[in-house]
Protein backbone atom coordinates (compact mmCIF):
# COMPACT_ATOMS: atom_id res chain seq x y z
CA UNK A 1 0.00 0.00 0.00
CA UNK A 2 2.80 2.19 0.98
CA UNK A 3 4.95 1.86 -1.93
CA UNK A 4 2.10 2.50 -4.07
CA UNK A 5 1.39 5.89 -2.72
CA UNK A 6 5.13 6.72 -3.18
CA UNK A 7 4.60 5.63 -6.52
CA UNK A 8 1.72 7.99 -7.41
CA UNK A 9 3.65 10.75 -5.43
CA UNK A 10 6.12 10.32 -7.37
CA UNK A 11 4.68 10.49 -10.52
CA UNK A 12 2.52 13.19 -8.81
CA UNK A 13 5.99 14.96 -8.73
CA UNK A 14 7.46 14.14 -12.00
CA UNK A 15 4.04 15.50 -13.85
CA UNK A 16 4.28 18.71 -11.84
CA UNK A 17 8.15 19.28 -12.56
CA UNK A 18 7.32 18.54 -16.31
CA UNK A 19 4.44 21.22 -16.70
CA UNK A 20 6.85 23.49 -14.68
CA UNK A 21 10.46 22.95 -16.61
CA UNK A 22 8.17 22.29 -20.00
CA UNK A 23 5.52 24.82 -20.37
CA UNK A 24 6.14 28.04 -17.90
CA UNK A 25 9.77 29.47 -18.56
CA UNK A 26 12.15 30.71 -20.97
CA UNK A 27 14.24 28.02 -22.55
CA UNK A 28 18.05 29.18 -23.12
CA UNK A 29 20.70 31.53 -22.48
CA UNK A 30 23.02 33.15 -24.75
CA UNK A 31 26.64 33.25 -24.19
CA UNK A 32 29.57 35.06 -25.81
CA UNK A 33 31.10 33.13 -28.19
CA UNK A 34 34.05 32.48 -26.13
CA UNK A 35 32.56 31.53 -22.87
CA UNK A 36 30.30 29.20 -24.71
CA UNK A 37 33.76 27.40 -26.46
CA UNK A 38 34.99 27.65 -22.77
CA UNK A 39 31.82 26.03 -21.13
CA UNK A 40 30.33 23.27 -23.75
CA UNK A 41 33.69 22.40 -25.33
CA UNK A 42 34.33 22.15 -28.81
CA UNK A 43 32.09 21.64 -31.92
CA UNK A 44 31.69 18.28 -33.44
CA UNK A 45 29.17 18.95 -36.13
CA UNK A 46 27.58 22.02 -37.69
CA UNK A 47 25.51 23.06 -40.41
CA UNK A 48 24.43 26.73 -41.14
CA UNK A 49 21.16 27.86 -42.12
CA UNK A 50 20.13 31.73 -43.61
CA UNK A 51 19.06 33.80 -41.63
CA UNK A 52 15.89 34.73 -43.46
CA UNK A 53 15.34 30.79 -44.24
CA UNK A 54 15.26 30.58 -39.78
CA UNK A 55 12.71 33.52 -39.34
CA UNK A 56 10.43 32.16 -41.72
CA UNK A 57 10.57 28.62 -40.33
CA UNK A 58 10.13 30.94 -36.56
CA UNK A 59 7.35 32.87 -37.85
CA UNK A 60 5.64 28.55 -38.36
CA UNK A 61 6.00 27.98 -34.54
CA UNK A 62 4.15 29.81 -31.75
CA UNK A 63 6.60 29.34 -28.65
CA UNK A 64 9.15 26.51 -29.25
CA UNK A 65 11.51 25.44 -31.50
CA UNK A 66 13.77 22.25 -31.62
CA UNK A 67 16.61 21.19 -33.46
CA UNK A 68 18.72 18.53 -34.28
CA UNK A 69 21.98 17.66 -36.44
CA UNK A 70 21.70 13.86 -37.94
CA UNK A 71 24.47 12.97 -39.87
CA UNK A 72 24.87 16.60 -41.56
CA UNK A 73 21.36 16.99 -42.07
CA UNK A 74 19.57 19.25 -40.25
CA UNK A 75 15.81 19.09 -39.14
CA UNK A 76 13.76 21.55 -37.05
CA UNK A 77 11.02 20.78 -34.92
CA UNK A 78 7.67 23.18 -33.40
CA UNK A 79 5.17 22.57 -31.16
CA UNK A 80 3.37 19.23 -30.90
CA UNK A 81 6.95 17.84 -32.87
CA UNK A 82 5.89 18.81 -36.26
CA UNK A 83 8.60 18.78 -38.32
CA UNK A 84 9.51 22.52 -39.91
CA UNK A 85 12.71 21.80 -41.89
CA UNK A 86 12.96 19.98 -44.00
CA UNK A 87 9.50 19.57 -45.08
CA UNK A 88 8.45 16.41 -46.07
CA UNK A 89 10.75 14.68 -43.01
CA UNK A 90 9.28 12.02 -40.78
CA UNK A 91 10.95 11.98 -37.46
CA UNK A 92 9.85 9.17 -34.45
CA UNK A 93 8.16 10.32 -31.50
CA UNK A 94 11.84 9.06 -29.03
CA UNK A 95 13.93 10.97 -31.00
CA UNK A 96 15.66 13.28 -29.14
CA UNK A 97 15.48 17.43 -30.15
CA UNK A 98 17.10 20.19 -28.32
CA UNK A 99 14.44 22.35 -27.01
CA UNK A 100 14.46 26.29 -27.13
CA UNK A 101 12.11 29.03 -26.75
CA UNK A 102 11.46 30.85 -30.03
CA UNK A 103 11.77 34.22 -28.15
CA UNK A 104 15.60 33.28 -27.55
CA UNK A 105 16.37 32.74 -31.29
CA UNK A 106 14.73 36.29 -31.76
CA UNK A 107 16.65 37.50 -29.30
CA UNK A 108 20.13 35.77 -30.69
CA UNK A 109 18.98 37.08 -34.39
CA UNK A 110 18.42 40.67 -32.77
CA UNK A 111 22.17 40.81 -31.34
CA UNK A 112 24.33 39.44 -33.67
CA UNK A 113 24.70 40.87 -37.58
CA UNK A 114 25.44 38.93 -41.04
CA UNK A 115 23.17 36.30 -42.75
CA UNK A 116 24.39 32.58 -41.55
CA UNK A 117 23.10 31.24 -37.73
CA UNK A 118 25.49 28.08 -37.32
CA UNK A 119 23.61 25.41 -35.93
CA UNK A 120 26.20 23.52 -33.44
CA UNK A 121 26.34 19.77 -31.77
CA UNK A 122 28.94 19.84 -29.30
CA UNK A 123 29.88 17.00 -27.07
CA UNK A 124 26.91 16.70 -24.38
CA UNK A 125 25.17 20.20 -25.47
CA UNK A 126 23.73 22.02 -28.48
CA UNK A 127 24.03 25.29 -29.16
CA UNK A 128 23.09 28.14 -31.85
CA UNK A 129 25.69 30.74 -32.56
CA UNK A 130 25.39 33.87 -34.27
CA UNK A 131 27.74 36.48 -34.78
CA UNK A 132 29.60 36.94 -31.65
CA UNK A 133 26.48 35.12 -29.00
CA UNK A 134 26.10 31.22 -28.73
CA UNK A 135 22.47 30.40 -27.78
CA UNK A 136 22.89 27.43 -24.70
CA UNK A 137 20.82 25.65 -22.29
CA UNK A 138 18.58 24.23 -24.13
CA UNK A 139 16.22 20.93 -23.14
CA UNK A 140 16.45 17.85 -24.41
CA UNK A 141 12.62 16.85 -26.11
CA UNK A 142 11.96 13.89 -24.73
CA UNK A 143 11.82 14.14 -22.56
CA UNK A 144 10.59 17.78 -22.26
CA UNK A 145 8.32 18.27 -24.53
CA UNK A 146 5.62 21.16 -25.39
Amino acid sequence: MNINKSKALLVFFYILLFATVSFSQTIGKIYSREDANSLFGNVIESVPINQSDLISILNQTQNYIMFQINNGELIILGEGRSVLYPIGKTVSSNEVFALVSKSKVIELLSLGSGNTITLEKRQYYFTVTFGLNTLEDLLWCPPFCP
